[in-house]
């Protein structure tokens, strides 16, 4: 069994990505409801149990250490972190967080498609993938310039939770 597994949480692999998921939920919605209404708009969603379920998920496909660390390596040059680099403390735009979430969302896509493709079928990976394909990111909109992108940020990762409890049932499978 995996290493990471032993969190508190018997049982399957869905079970322990199901737990990882509703807990990062939790933890968002706790601080949503202390956080200023302008600083809680600027967080539509939270990749913490994604990214958690993605470890846990590697672990148990048999990625080691440094691989899972790869996985989600191209994290730290998102365009928040790059802001910081350039400006330090000043302000972010929306558009810049939108981005920092939008790239990170992109990262996890591959570790997901990545963590698939170690444990399962063709079958898994095309579920996994069409997931992702089914629920774009957002992207500038020459068009709508001012269109809210939160609803389709919140569809992607939505599909990437539901590809993470994919793999975890694939797991449970073998």
């Amino acid at each position: 069994m995996a290493a990471g597994y032993a969190h508190g949480v018997a049982g399957s692999h869905q079970a322990r990505v199901e737990h990882l998921l509703s807990e990062a939920a939790a933890a968002h919605r706790d601080l949503l409801a202390v956080v200023p209404a302008d600083v809680g708009s600027s967080l539509p969603v939270d990749a913490q149990g994604i990214t958690r379920a993605i470890d846990h998920l590697a672990d148990a496909a048999g990625f080691s250490y440094e691989d899972r660390r790869r996985l989600v390596q191209p994290h730290v040059v998102n365009p928040a972190v790059l802001h910081a680099r350039v400006f330090g403390a000043a302000p972010l735009t929306a558009g810049t967080v939108i981005g920092a979430f939008v790239d990170g969302a992109r990262v996890r896509a591959d570790a997901l498609i990545t963590v698939a493709e170690a444990v399962g079928d063709q079958d898994l990976v095309a579920n996994v993938s069409r997931g992702m394909i089914e629920n774009p990111l957002p992207t500038p909109d020459e068009d709508s310039v001012t269109a809210d992108p939160t609803e389709a940020l919140r569809d992607a990762y939505a599909a990437q939770e539901r590809a993470a409890l994919m793999i975890a049932r694939r797991l449970d499978s073998l």
